[in-house]
């Protein structure tokens, strides 16, 4: 058994994969309702998952790294890798009872490699955004007393999951886990001012936290052949509560602000360096199933509840409720074998997801819902394909001066998949 000669682009694939890992703490996101928890939480956003509206637990597939249940790695084939990377981009509107803002951003979206161990066991490795943190908020209220009072809000960081998965089957039931190292930091502010009192002190509260430890993450897979080409995959997952490490520094001040605007700081309320604690992420299960016919479709539907009544910060609550959401989507390819046609090659695909956040505010749950689609391009000779997706979804409401979020989202994406170990003859 030797090495195929496509395999040495490992070592340069591998370079890239680490030499990246600096450029995941640099995630940017806009969104007001990254303020609460722990930011926006991100899921699975690879081209494929992301195209088929978010569906990952009941889907099985040979050509990418479905990370949303690691028990799917087993559907990799024994004498090829897989490699995936993609580019993200956002264009976001926010509209309040007072007006629209348009936003957009660019990120790293995801690294994924995955191979075959034995026959029996596969194994995963992948960089991906965990979560995002990034808002500047004013909110004006009213008071008879004091007059107008104007609070800031501004939050930046995130949370990135370096991952290391592991696959075993045996017969038609797979087992999966995944052990992932969750890392970032996240930037808070918030700041009180009273721009009807020359004599009132303005107050403004700063924290950096900083976070790291292992998240576990579980998975399992039943295949049934219904037909000579027809498959039903049942799946589970399942992620145990995270207490995970925390550190942060505080400082609170009070400050006056002169007629031209020029701040003048007057008094130190608290400081705090290095205080440890806990975030509590909590137990998260979820089901799926889907239906395939062999290199021609696929189609399929989750279901995930997480619950958020039980995240705690330093053991403080965020007013959480807990989540849930429900994805349906699929996959259609022509005609695979038509080397005339290049179209009918061309994977078509097309999902819709919909659930409720983790967010309650003002008495209003904030509920989300999107469309997803995309195509992945095979290339001529060979079988790295690009994966183009996209997603418009709509987040939150203007109902008691909340936000409504519309987001178009781009992902670009490359799937790479070669043979690696082949065996050699020789005469």
């Amino acid at each position: 058994m030797s090495i195929n000669p496509h395999s040495l682009r490992f070592p340069i694939i591998l370079c890239a994969f680490f030499l990246s890992l600096p450029l995941f703490a640099q995630i940017q996101i806009i969104s007001p309702y990254s303020r609460f928890g722990i930011g926006d939480l991100t899921g699975n956003n690879n081209a494929w998952n992301q195209s088929i509206g978010h569906l990952g637990i009941g889907m099985r597939s040979p050509q990418h790294v479905n990370f949303t249940n690691p028990a799917s790695y087993s559907a990799f084939d024994s004498l090829s890798f897989v490699f995936e990377g993609g580019l993200s981009g956002e264009f976001v509107s926010l509209q309040s009872w007072a007006q629209n803002v348009n936003r957009n951003y660019a990120s790293l979206g995801y690294l994924l490699f995955g191979m075959p161990v034995n026959r029996w066991w596969k194994t995963t490795l992948g960089l991906v955004p965990f979560s995002d943190v990034g808002y500047n908020v004013a909110n004006y209220e009213e008071y008879a007393n004091s007059g107008t009072v104007v609070r800031l809000y501004s939050g930046s960081g995130g949370i990135s999951r370096l991952f290391w998965g592991n696959a075993v089957r045996y017969k038609n039931f797979s087992i999966g886990a995944n052990i992932s190292y969750l890392f970032g930091s996240m930037n808070r502010g918030a700041a009180a001012f009273f721009p009807d009192s020359a004599y009132s002190m303005n107050i403004r509260e700063v924290y950096h936290v900083t976070m790291n430890d292992l998240l576990f993450d579980f998975g399992a897979q039943f295949t049934k052949k219904l037909t000579k080409d027809i498959n039903l995959t049942v799946g589970a997952v399942f992620s145990p509560t995270l207490n995970m490490a925390a550190k942060t520094d505080l400082l609170a001040t009070t400050f006056l602000v002169s007629a031209s605007g020029v701040e003048s700081p007057r008094d130190t309320l608290a400081v705090a360096s290095g205080y440890q604690g806990k975030i509590v992420i909590p137990v998260m299960v979820g089901g799926g199933f889907s239906f395939a016919k062999t290199d021609k479709w696929v189609i399929g539907i989750d279901y995930k509840w997480q619950n958020w009544e039980k995240f705690r910060a330093f053991n403080q609550t965020d007013s959480l409720v807990n989540s849930w959401q429900i994805n349906i989507g699929g996959e259609i390819t022509p005609n695979r074998d038509n080397y005339s046609n290049y179209l009918a090659r061309v994977q078509y695909r097309l999902g819709f997801n919909y659930g409720r956040t983790y967010l309650h505010l003002r008495g209003q749950d904030l509920n989300e819902y999107a469309i997803t689609f995309g195509i992945g391009l095979p290339l001529r000779g060979m079988k790295t394909g690009l994966n183009l997706g996209g997603e418009y979804g709509v987040r939150g409401t203007t109902t008691e001066h909340l936000i409504r979020e519309s987001y178009f989202k781009i992902t670009i994406g490359f799937s790479i998949y070669e043979r690696w170990f082949v065996k050699r003859k020789y005469f």
